[in-house]
């Protein structure tokens, strides 16, 4: 299929969800994997990538013939016009949710580790007025952005890894057995709960050229997500052991502490947190012009970006009423938020495809 110049192909859309995934990956899968699965933790990401391969081939089959469509009007077509309205209702309250969740944690980051005594007003303000002018210019420019800044960010991140490695404990990795098997199976959730925003991406699938290669681009980024999701976890439960890192708010940043570069060069982790920006950036922005697209699908427009600032000034009230504090907001995260990602991400797609090829319509 020929390239448009207002289109994505199928490999940037998943660079956006690869980057999107990383921010929530990165603050929950640590210490969820070591408080569920101990020193096994870090083999977790094995057990999370069957689901997902499951889930490329969902899509796959859902945009075999239908190439030019949406996921929101595929539900659309399959369900009728009044229950595809209801699910897409659904899907955009989420949607909207997650933009302030995530616009919220952003914020209770730099709180924590770096300005304690700034107000949050101005991590919300200046976040979104970045989200706002990137989601208004397009998609093109955001996948654009995106997808250069994703290989810096796999480098820097490749690299903070190997340096990491001199610091990384055998005891607090080994030894594994057979009775680990059961908890690692439990630590599915956090992880698929967050991997499975791959589907999300083809809300605006009508905006993605080539999603013949869906399968193909999809498989592609399970390997990634599985390597990178395991390096993840040698470089936090392997530094500082499972006992440790499920009580620390950021296991990564504590993680990234203990490199000392030459025995000189130090507080490493202040890179770290400026790539974090970067996918935060990417995560809230990829939620931002979810909502979008649903609301195209949902009232059938073909423009949304007037949209843009009632999102944007959602997600800053919302970030304030969210929770009290940081244990209600993880609270939030673990019993409200991961369930339903699955839920609207895995179950809902399967679904869809299910019906779709009893009633003959994908």
């Amino acid at each position: 299929m020929l390239a448009s110049t207002d289109k994505i192909s199928t490999r940037q859309a998943i660079i956006i969800f690869l980057t999107a995934q990383s921010s929530p990956v990165i603050r929950i899968v640590p210490r969820d994997a070591s408080k569920i699965a101990g020193r096994a933790g870090w083999l977790a990401p094995l057990f999370s990538v069957l689901p997902f391969v499951c889930l490329v081939y969902i899509m796959h089959l859902l945009f075999e013939k239908q190439k030019d469509a949406s996921l929101g009007e595929l539900y659309l077509k399959v369900f009728g016009k009044v229950i595809g309205r209801v699910i897409l209702a659904f899907y955009l309250v989420w949607f909207l949710i997650l933009s302030g969740l995530y616009l919220r944690y952003f914020a209770e980051r730099f709180l924590s580790a770096l300005l304690p005594n700034t107000a949050p007003v101005f991590f919300y303000f200046t976040m979104l007025a970045t989200v706002f002018y990137a989601v208004r210019g397009g998609i093109v420019n955001l996948a654009r952005t995106v997808e250069y800044l994703f290989y810096l960010f796999t480098v820097v991140f490749v690299a903070l890894f190997v340096l990491s490695i001199p610091n990384v404990q055998g005891i607090n990795l080994l030894p594994v057995t057979q009775y680990d098997i059961i908890p690692l199976i439990g630590t599915m959730k956090p992880i698929f709960g967050i991997w499975g925003y791959f589907s999300l991406v083809f809300f605006f699938g009508d905006e993605i050229n080539d999603k013949e290669h869906i399968r193909r681009f999809g498989l592609q980024g399970a390997l990634y997500l599985l390597i990178t999701c395991i390096m993840l976890l040698i470089q936090t439960i392997g530094v500082y052991g499972h006992t440790v890192i499920q009580r620390v708010p950021l296991p990564y940043i504590v993680a990234i502490k203990s490199i000392s570069l030459l025995q000189t060069i130090e507080r490493i982790e202040s890179i770290a947190l400026a790539f974090w920006v970067f996918i935060d950036f990417t995560v809230i922005s990829f939620f931002a012009y979810l909502v979008i697209s649903v609301l195209k699908s949902l009232l059938s427009l073909t423009e949304g970006k007037n949209f843009i600032s009632p999102i944007a000034l959602f997600a800053f009230i919302f970030a304030f009423y969210l929770a009290n504090d940081r244990l209600e907001l993880r609270q939030f995260t673990e019993y409200i938020g991961l369930p339903i990602n699955i839920f609207v991400c895995f179950i809902m797609p399967t679904v869809l495809l299910a019906v779709g090829k009893l009633r003959k319509k994908v």
